[in-house]
């Protein structure tokens, strides 16, 4: 869902008896796509309450005055000043369009339910994932999109299924496959860019802090009790 605020909705609305809606101000959700919201402080807390994916500020003004509150929000916040009536118009309708896309790929793709906390096809996330350990363009944005999907709404609902972050589980299924390779006799090197590692530092640093010791210490204790 997309939260809109239009900054100058609700005075031009006072002004207007012809308006349609009786309480402009007031949050109301147009095709349970867009959230319409009145006030800096609405806003705020509609971006934060985990089922908002971004927030669009429209303004006749320079600069929005009491932005001030928007600055910590964790979605993608999407601003356009100097806009006129006619322009905020424009604006919103593609935004409107924008989010029926979305929804639509969502329904047809992604998601078992409507709703963005509905099931997600998580077997085949997690084959893809699995699928592609080895390759560094392996990330969270990727993934994404393979399920059609934006990263932070992807991120959102994996932690919520999961427990941890996807970088957190991409860490430990990295770890965990060098580990096998490692026991098996394979090099330190070998283990390292075959689970998507190019930077053997990097790779030592993480596999110490997640097993305790050195991948090149780990490959020789177990090695030698793997092959008697």
């Amino acid at each position: 869902m997309i939260v809109f605020w239009d900054r100058e909705a609700g005075r031009e609305a006072d002004s207007d008896p012809l308006d349609s809606r009786d309480t402009p101000a007031a949050a109301y959700v147009a095709d349970g796509l867009i959230l319409h919201v009145g006030t800096a402080e609405d806003a705020r807390s509609q971006a934060a309450n985990g089922s908002c994916e971004a927030l669009v500020v429209l303004t006749e003004n320079e600069r929005v005055e009491d932005g001030g509150l928007l600055a910590d929000v964790s979605v993608p916040v999407y601003v356009f000043t100097k806009a006129d009536k006619q322009s905020r118009f424009v604006i919103q309708l593609l935004f409107h369009y924008l989010a029926s896309i979305q929804s639509h790929v969502f329904s047809r793709k992604t998601f078992t339910g409507a709703g963005p906390d509905a099931e997600m096809d998580w077997e085949r996330v997690l084959k893809h994932i699995q699928d592609n350990l080895g390759t560094g363009e392996l990330s969270l944005e990727s993934v994404a999109k393979e399920c059609y999907v934006c990263k932070w709404q992807f991120s959102k609902v994996f932690k919520k299924r999961f427990g941890i972050t996807f970088r957190d589980y991409l860490i430990e299924q990295r770890i965990g496959e060098a580990k096998k390779l490692l026991v098996k006799g394979h090099s330190v090197t070998d283990a390292c860019y075959a689970v998507g590692y190019g930077d053997m530092t990097h790779f030592g640093r993480i596999f110490r802090k997640k097993v305790g010791v050195s991948p090149s210490d780990y490959r020789k204790h177990y090695y030698s009790q793997f092959i008697l």
